[in-house]
């Protein structure tokens, strides 16, 4: 018998015994940090996993990424940059028969290493550029939209339905942080009060609108490996999984901490 056909008669006989499709999850920015650590761990339990990446499969720097796919042919690699509409579409429409069951938004637009956010973090107003004001928003809140506008059908269809965005409390105004990180700060403002008008829209939908917030001191960059008191990202990301898990309809439309468990204010 052609592989095609034993294919064919195994999915009829799993959907005859009841078994359900492999879930499936979609994660952005999977190339290195928690998106990488994301992929990994849902790659491990299973889940066909389809992890984006701004630049080409190939790209030196999807090593690590493509090193996962070897060892799990469940994980998928696909070229999606979040501020690239076309690119997004085209990648929805790949997977339109695909119920995705779990859809986070994890690209962000930062700094390679820790100091260098931190020099971010200190521009004044008088030296702000506003391209890269723009650059910060395509990225942070704009793509995060584009991504829960294309998959929604997908994560209608699915069984879990749950769409989730990693933010910050900087883009909160009930923790303003103040001090700098104009961009950022605004750009999390604004992913965040998206999601939340998001969350009511769906909700008879079944879909659950959530955002998570990672410990600040989560070591994923170079020169954080020194440093005192930080969390090895493996364990932070275990948390998040969890915290997934136990998201349910009622309470959507929150901000969670990831460490803590915590609603935090928006």
């Amino acid at each position: 018998m052609p592989i095609v056909h034993r294919i064919a008669v195994l999915t009829l006989l799993l959907g005859a015994c009841g078994l359900a499709a492999a879930e499936t999850v979609l994660v952005t920015g999977s190339n290195r940090g928690i998106g990488l650590e994301i992929a990994r761990q849902y790659a491990a339990r299973g889940w066909l996993t389809i992890a984006t990446i701004r630049r080409a499969a190939d790209d030196p720097e999807a090593a690590e990424l493509r090193a996962i796919a070897a060892q799990h042919p469940n994980l998928r690699i696909e070229q999606m940059d979040v501020t690239d509409l076309n690119q997004i579409r085209r990648i929805a429409d790949k997977y339109r028969d695909t119920p995705v069951d779990v859809v986070i938004n994890n690209a962000s637009s930062n700094q390679p290493t820790m100091a260098a956010d931190m020099a971010k973090v200190g521009v004044g107003i008088a030296e702000l550029d506003f391209d890269d004001t723009l650059w910060t928003y395509q990225v942070n809140a704009f793509g995060a939209m584009r991504v829960a506008q294309a998959f929604l059908p997908h994560l209608e269809r699915s069984k879990h339905k749950k769409l989730v965005t990693i933010t910050s409390m900087a883009g909160s105004f009930a923790r303003a942080m103040g001090g700098g990180a104009f961009n950022y700060a605004s750009s999390k403002a604004a992913v965040n009060k998206f999601m939340e008008v998001l969350a009511v829209s769906v909700k008879e939908k079944g879909v659950i609108v959530n955002l998570l917030e990672p410990s600040y001191l989560v070591a994923t960059k170079p020169d954080m490996k020194d440093m005192p008191n930080t969390v090895p990202v493996a364990i932070e990301v275990a948390n998040l999984l969890k915290d997934i898990d136990a998201m349910t309809l009622d309470r959507t439309g929150k901000i969670i901490s990831i460490p803590t468990g915590e609603v935090l204010p928006f």
